[in-house]
């Protein structure tokens, strides 16, 4: 996996994210699908939608209490996840008022697992965390792929176990390496006022999570879902094939594609009757799991580089992401309910979202990426904080080593190597040594190209 060295708390770490990702499509993609109670599938994903909202807010708001007690609240309502998972699809005597409150006790459950796994992801090397998080997505995509393959009741027991797995693998994290999985406890205050994470981005994120939600209430049949999953996993393993050979993917060059291709998306799934319906869920699909990969690794690098708090964090962003996942499968709902009698009426109920899709898609566009640069409209003290982090992130992306870095940031402020010679009581030609590694390891010949590529490195958050 590139220069990411696979330690077995990595491997335990690859399994158990790639299992919360395959045990929260299946909670909406494969679950409703087979579950032996009478409840609809359409009030299983909003109860779990729904629940998961609640639960991700819950641990936001109660971050800093969670983090001192060391995460216990955490562990324990996932393995209660656990436990209601297998009675909402083990047991076919529930009466549909029970099986959905069972189904809204595991999705409880499962969002704090995924801020459990979210703290662990937060640690890992800025240059590996995209290639973790996307081939985790690809993998537990994959999973769901098996898992809609098999028999009703193999099935079911399939989505219990993997999310077992999932528990077991953070717990065992937990256990054998803390510091990798427990997060270190920062104020809810104090992580706010750091935090710079824009509307903007978590409105973007919001919306890709809708249109998960329409996707799984649109993609009726087990073909169509087979071929969505595909999709996404296909998208995911590309992203991963790139971060592995250092290509240029990134959320900014894939950015100006993204609206159209969503916008036509939605404009074709009805317009054309049934013949490009499969395929526009298809790209809605690939494109989701495109964003919501950047986004996981976005939110875990600013976190680790402005030192917020992990579930503060990311029960803030999933609870909104959530609450608009509820949103899309109401909607889907609702065009597909009206496909089935009126074409015409779904096609022009998928235009208006094009529409407003595409409005609200050009100004967070606008808001996230200027065109302007950044450091005029920030105050000294803000500019130089950010300043750093790029510096911070130049030198991980480049090896640089920790007396590297702190060179590295003498130069950025325009210091020669004999200032650098007394600031870090060093010899002079260690200090020269340094200078040059530093442009070897960066690829730069000179402080101005260092200066630009330092410039040329954006943040997730940046305002």
């Amino acid at each position: 996996m590139g220069s990411t060295r696979l330690g077995l708390d990595m491997l335990i770490g690859f399994a158990g994210f790639a299992s919360l990702v395959a045990s929260i499509v299946a909670l909406f993609a494969i679950a409703p699908g087979v579950s032996p109670g009478g409840a609809s599938p359409f009030a299983i994903r909003a109860v779990c939608a729904l629940a998961l909202a609640a639960a991700s807010l819950v641990v936001g708001l109660a971050a800093h209490a969670i983090v001192l007690h060391r995460c216990r609240a955490l562990a324990v309502a996932a393995l209660a996840g656990v436990a209601f998972a297998g009675a909402a699809l083990l047991v076919p005597a529930l009466t549909e008022m029970l099986a959905l409150l069972a189904y809204a006790a595991t999705a409880m459950g499962t969002a704090a697992l995924a801020s459990l796994w979210f703290c662990f992801v937060c640690v890992r090397p800025h240059k590996s965390t995209p290639l973790f998080v996307s081939a985790a997505v690809a993998a537990g995509l994959v999973i769901c792929l098996v898992e809609g393959s098999l028999l009703a009741e193999a099935a079911r027991v399939a989505v219990v176990l993997v999310l077992a797995v999932s528990v077991i693998c953070v717990l065992v994290l937990a256990k054998a390496k803390p510091e990798g999985v427990l997060p270190e406890a920062v104020g809810n205050r104090e992580s706010d006022k750091r935090s710079k994470i824009l509307k903007t981005s978590a409105l973007m994120l919001s919306i890709s999570n809708f249109e998960f939600g329409f996707v799984a209430s649109a993609a009726s049949s087990d073909f169509e879902r087979a071929a969505c999953l595909a999709s996404a996993a296909m998208a995911a393993l590309v992203l991963a094939v790139s971060f592995a050979r250092k290509g240029l993917v990134n959320e900014r060059s894939l950015s100006p594609l993204t609206p159209p291709l969503t916008i036509g998306a939605f404009l074709s799934a009805y317009l054309f009757g049934e013949a490009l319906r499969v395929p526009s869920l298809c790209v809605l699909s690939a494109l989701c799991t495109v964003y919501l990969s950047f986004g996981i690794a976005a939110v875990a690098e600013h976190v680790r580089l402005s030192h917020l708090s992990a579930p503060r964090a990311h029960g803030k962003a999933r609870a909104l992401d959530y609450l608009g996942m509820a949103a899309g499968f109401a909607t889907g709902y609702v065009v597909a309910a009206a496909a089935a009698s009126d074409m015409v009426l779904a096609a022009q109920m998928t235009a208006v979202i094009a529409v407003v899709y595409g409005f609200i898609a050009a100004f967070c566009h606008k808001a996230r990426f200027p065109e302007e640069g950044m450091e005029g409209s920030l105050g000294g003290h803000e500019a130089k904080g950010l300043w750093k982090k790029r510096c911070r992130v130049v030198g991980e992306q480049c090896d640089l080593s920790e007396r590297q870095f702190e060179v590295l940031m003498l130069v950025a402020q325009g210091r020669n190597a004999k200032y650098i010679e007394q600031a870090l009581s060093i010899s002079l030609s260690t200090a020269q040594t340094h200078i040059r590694n530093i442009y070897r390891k960066t690829g730069v010949h000179s402080r101005q190209e260092l200066l630009d590529l330092i410039e040329g490195t954006k943040l997730y958050g940046e305002e």
